[in-house]
């Protein structure tokens, strides 16, 4: 009856997390679909990259459709599809769907639709919300105060100020809190509500705070 009764409770919590945060995504892609308030007043449907400075347009640009690179591109701003060979820099906001080869750097606020895809690492340095999969073969970092509400995959997921809404499966994951599942080797949150599977699982807030294979949070 225990096991039943705090089965029900994750059950519970984690409805109504995903509740809020299915909230939250109605409101971010309501934003997005707006027309988007840009910081910059040069603004471009589409940008063609071999690297920056070479490259239209020019690094001040918003793009508000396409940015194609054939290794890698800069901008003020991206909204729409972010695609590059080697990568592709951000400065400031980002809105959409990013595909590199080997890496993706947005340095501003970051809402990611769909998919943001690295053939090694993802690195997102302010406020990112991702809606779907964050995906990378060595490495997604998150280093500001975020949520993904989906799939975190990698080798080593470095999210301590993260909220994970889903699953965070790595060698290495951290978290600040996880509504779901954590896979990997080394699994660390802050507050678990679900389970985390590994060989060192560390829920700092929980009554577990290390166990070995199996940890359990409410």
């Amino acid at each position: 009856n225990l096991a039943f009764h705090r089965a029900a409770e994750i059950g519970r919590r984690y409805d109504q997390a995903m509740k809020t945060f299915i909230f939250k995504i109605a409101f971010f892609l309501a934003l997005t679909a707006a027309t988007p308030q840009l910081a910059s007043a040069a603004m471009s449907p589409l940008s063609l990259a071999v690297v920056p400075g070479i490259q239209f347009p020019s690094e001040e640009y918003t793009v508000t459709g396409a940015r194609l690179s054939l290794l890698w591109g800069r901008h003020h701003g991206v909204y729409g599809l972010d695609f590059g060979v080697l990568g592709n820099v951000t400065d400031q906001k980002f809105n959409g769907i990013a595909l590199s080869g080997l890496f993706n750097l947005t340095n501003g606020d970051t809402t990611i639709i769909a998919l943001q895809f690295a053939g090694l690492t993802n690195v997102n340095t302010s406020k990112t919300h991702v809606f779907g999969l964050q995906l990378a073969a060595i490495a997604n970092i998150n280093r500001a105060e975020s949520e993904v509400a989906g799939l975190q995959l990698a080798l080593v997921n470095l999210s301590s100020f993260t909220k994970v809404y889903g699953f965070q499966i790595g060698l290495y994951n951290t978290a600040l809190d996880v509504y779901g599942l954590q896979i990997g080797v080394v699994n660390v949150a802050k507050n678990l509500h679900g389970v985390q599977i590994g060989v060192c699982n560390i829920n700092e807030t929980g009554l577990f705070y290390v166990a070995p294979i199996l940890n359990i949070g409410f």
